[in-house]
């Protein structure tokens, strides 16, 4: 009898885990993070769809969320505008890479430079309609204005979706 309720509160114990996370990300808040949180999600009703979807076209978007005194979150998102399935495929865990330049176009940081990868094939299967989502946190740098270059770096496309955008840390 013990041994069948200590396997039932474990297994309840464990049904519960991990809901949290999901339901904060689909309010459509920005997640702070450094550039370790990845999400994809189906577009909710009442997001803004501009055009819908475009024959394709992966529609690729970097805004700021948000700025604070000494710190600026954006947001690289990837939209699957076509009409089919889009799979990309990484050589490593690295899926995107940025740059930060100051005012007079010099590098001050490259996200590559100071993290290790995974090296291990990965995917990214985005379904019509899908969006990938990565937030970066951009801090720890002098009062001013810079601008960053983000890209993905899927093997084996043409296009690297690459983005740019201007932004002040105050």
């Amino acid at each position: 009898m013990k041994k069948w309720l200590l396997i039932l509160s474990f297994t309840l114990l464990l049904g519960g885990c991990g809901t949290t996370e999901k339901n904060e990300a689909d309010k459509g808040e920005p997640v702070m993070g450094d550039g370790n949180k990845q999400e994809q999600h189906k577009d909710k009703p009442g997001r803004d769809h501009s055009g819908g979807i475009v024959a394709g076209a992966i529609e690729a978007k970097l805004s700021v969320m948000e700025q604070n005194t000494g710190s600026t979150l954006l947001r690289y998102e990837l939209k699957n505008q076509t009409e089919q399935i889009k799979t990309f495929e990484f050589t490593s865990g690295k899926k995107f890479d940025y740059i930060v330049k100051d005012e007079s176009g010099k590098k001050v940081y490259q996200y590559s430079h100071d993290h290790m990868f995974t090296q291990s094939l990965s995917k990214i299967t985005l379904k019509q309609g899908e969006t990938f989502t990565q937030d970066i946190m951009i801090k720890n740098l002098p009062a001013g204005t810079y601008t960053i270059e983000i890209w993905l770096t899927a093997k084996n496309e043409e296009n690297d979706y690459r983005q740019k955008k201007t932004f002040e840390i105050q």
